[in-house]
């Protein structure tokens, strides 16, 4: 579905980066450096344009603020786009998707193939449906459906705590990390209270207790896998949702991530 819009290619550079969802992952070759996929679907509606990219247990979402000439929706590899869009320089570029994607700016133009379908473009597709109508909070104060579900709890972290956490339990090389949350709880007189913990069954360990700026809802316990710290790293604020045994979904200003409950295999 054709579309056009303007942007400057610092930043569709930087999405088209994170979309990928870079980081070190568990795997079949252990715990390595690894993304989620190397493709992106966009769509762009007015001036909004939103990336996605997803597997059968992850969905990343990130939106941008464009200058949109005509909607549409282009699907393609984004770690063959990023390397052109590197060559461009100054404040805008034309992006337009016509049979090819066609960027261009002053004396230079690329031409990059699409690609005919996300190969998880199904997975996608039921995640968008399920998250179309969570936003950001500010403050956290709602918990949002998931499907014919919902979450229990809510907490607010900064992008850094939970990058700190994330990234020392990282160390341990198991590269499935559990999330402990407890809500604040006004009789007892107890603020909320997370605890992040990763292990390797053996001696290796690392555990982090924090203090969320908000919380509210029912105590929650989780296992994921998967480098969402290192996606989320540009937002300041960003919000969980969680529930036992359930996936995970956290939302910053621009991004947001659903994450299916760690299991063995996974």
């Amino acid at each position: 579905m054709n579309m056009s819009f303007n942007v400057a290619p610092k930043i569709l550079t930087k999405a088209l980066e994170d979309i990928q969802g870079k980081g070190m992952y568990l795997g079949d070759k252990g715990f390595s450096n690894s993304k989620l996929t190397p493709y992106v679907y966009m769509e762009l509606e007015g001036n909004d344009l939103t990336l996605w990219n997803g597997d059968t247990t992850c969905g990343l979402k990130l939106s941008l603020e464009v200058e949109g000439h005509r909607d549409g929706s282009f699907t393609g590899s984004a770690e063959t786009i990023v390397p052109y869009l590197k060559k461009f320089n100054g404040d805008s570029i034309s992006v337009a998707y016509e049979d090819c994607l066609h960027v261009g700016s002053g004396y230079k133009t690329a031409t990059i193939p699409a690609a005919v379908q996300h190969p998880n473009f199904d997975a996608i597709t039921r995640i968008r449906q399920m998250v179309k109508d969570i936003e950001f909070e500010t403050v956290p104060r709602t918990i949002p459906d998931f499907g014919s579900k919902s979450f229990e709890g809510a907490f607010q972290l900064t992008s850094e705590v939970f990058d700190d956490a994330i990234s020392g339990c990282e160390l341990v090389k198991s590269g499935v990390y559990l999330l402990d949350y407890f809500p604040p709880d006004e009789e007892k007189g107890l603020q909320c209270a997370l605890q992040v913990d990763s292990n390797n069954g053996t001696a290796n360990s690392f555990c982090q207790s924090i203090r969320p700026l908000h919380g509210l809802g029912e105590p929650a316990t989780l296992q994921y896998s998967g480098p969402l710290h290192k996606f989320f790293k540009d937002q300041p604020l960003i919000n969980f949702y969680v529930k036992d045994d359930f996936p995970l979904l956290i939302v910053g200003h621009s991004k947001m991530a659903v994450k299916a409950p760690y299991t063995r295999g996974d």
